[in-house]
């Protein structure tokens, strides 16, 4: 895993101004990171993350919470025909009105498109503020590892989208 600088960042600022806060998000990451330390790198699923929010969430903290949340993250393979998932950030109710245009057109050879892998994070403001870090962290390790993170975000943060 990458140097974890967002989250290095976040929990050293908590640490001084709300420990509490801290020790929470440091044994929930924890937690994260140990129930998918046995699945290899290359074993674990190739993700593709769309940002269509206005403005657009810092790519580097989106890697760094997607791969915590169990994507493999390797620019060598990211494909369209090895993306096993395709996440599109988007919080507008309309969105969901031009979603199926969008996948046949632009997103039609992508692996998670035909395997019916399609999610849509609605959450306002996803990714954009730090004190979220493990609330966004949560929402993308359902989505992503689904057999092992349940925390009650379906439906209300994120969704997935049937073809």
């Amino acid at each position: 895993m990458n140097q974890l600088k967002h989250y290095t960042a976040i929990a050293n600022e908590l640490q001084q101004s709300e420990p509490e806060k801290f020790e929470l998000l440091e044994e929930e990451i924890n937690i994260i990171i140990h129930k998918l330390k046995f699945i290899q790198i290359e074993n674990r699923p190739m993700v593709e993350i769309v940002d269509m929010s206005q403005p657009n969430a810092d790519p580097s903290y989106l890697e760094e919470i997607s791969e915590i949340a169990g994507a493999q993250n390797n620019p060598l393979v990211k494909e369209a025909e090895n993306t096993e998932i395709l996440i599109f950030i988007n919080d507008s109710p309309s969105f969901f009105g031009t979603l199926p245009e969008l996948l046949n057109g632009q997103y039609s050879d992508y692996k998670a498109v035909s395997s019916n892998n399609v999610f849509v994070v609605q959450k306002p403001e996803f990714a954009k503020h730090k004190e979220d870090f493990l609330l966004d962290t949560e929402i993308l390790a359902e989505i992503i590892q689904s057999k092992y993170f349940v925390y009650g975000h379906e439906g209300t943060h994120w969704i997935k989208f049937d073809l």
